[in-house]
C-alpha cells in the first residue's frame, strides 16, 4: 500500500515537473507527431479499402522498430523479431492478393454470399 502511493507521489510529481519544464515539446509531441499524423492518415485512408486500411495500420509497430533502429540505433530480438515478420508477411500477402477484388465477389470480399437487391415501397404512391 504504502509502495503504491509513493509511486503514484513521484508520478504526479515526474508530470508536473514535465508539463511546467517542457511546454513547447508537449505541445509539438501532442499536436505535430499525433494529431496531424492521424489527420494525414486518416484522410490517405479514404481511397484505400477497410481491409487494406488495417493492415497498414497493424504494421505501425513495425514501422516504429524500424526507426527506433535508424535513428536511435535499437536493436529487435527474439519475439520482437518473429512478431514484425508475421505482421511484415501479413501485409505483404494482403498487397499482393487482393482478396476483395476476385470476380464473383459481392463486394465486401466474401465471395460465398449471394448479392441481393432489396426494393422498397414509396410511401407517397
Amino acid at each position: 500500500g504504502i509502495a503504491l502511493v509513493s509511486a503514484w507521489e513521484q508520478t504526479i510529481s515526474n508530470l508536473v515537473n514535465v508539463c511546467t519544464n517542457h511546454p513547447l515539446e508537449l505541445i509539438y509531441l501532442g499536436g505535430v507527431t499525433t494529431a496531424l499524423a492521424n489527420y494525414m492518415q486518416t484522410r490517405a485512408q479514404r481511397n484505400v479499402t477497410a481491409e487494406r486500411a488495417s493492415v497498414i495500420y497493424a504494421m505501425d509497430p513495425v514501422y516504429g522498430a524500424f526507426f527506433a533502429n535508424l535513428l536511435l540505433g535499437e536493436q529487435l530480438e527474439g519475439w520482437a523479431i518473429v512478431g514484425a515478420a508475421i505482421i511484415t508477411v501479413t501485409a505483404a500477402t494482403n498487397a499482393f492478393l487482393d482478396l476483395s477484388s476476385s470476380s464473383g465477389s459481392n463486394g465486401d470480399g466474401d465471395s460465398s454470399l449471394p448479392t441481393t437487391t432489396t426494393k422498397t415501397k414509396n410511401l407517397e404512391d
